[in-house]
């Protein structure tokens, strides 16, 4: 039986050396002159050398976040990401 809290850990694809653990990230996202930051993104972060991966569903949800951001309009635009973000 796999723990809920191993699920997560996995050896770092850049250095090699580092294990995963959870925790977060600022996510920088640009398009046509438009910049929509998210911070405190969920992520999973290497031990050692600090690369952070992200899941999929995860950015999918800010990627549609920003889109919509950017039809209404905003030009730069900071907030924390939040769990309905999607």
């Amino acid at each position: 039986m796999i723990l809920k809290q191993e699920r997560y850990k996995m050896k770092c694809m850049i250095c090699k050396h580092g294990e995963t653990v959870k925790g977060s990230t600022s996510v920088t996202l640009e398009k046509n002159g438009a910049t929509i930051v998210f911070q405190k993104v969920p992520a999973l972060v290497c031990d050692n050398c600090g690369e952070k991966y992200i899941e999929g569903e995860i950015t999918s949800g800010l990627l549609k976040k920003a889109r919509e951001i950017i039809k209404g309009g905003v030009k730069v635009d900071i907030r924390e990401y939040q769990l309905n973000v999607a």
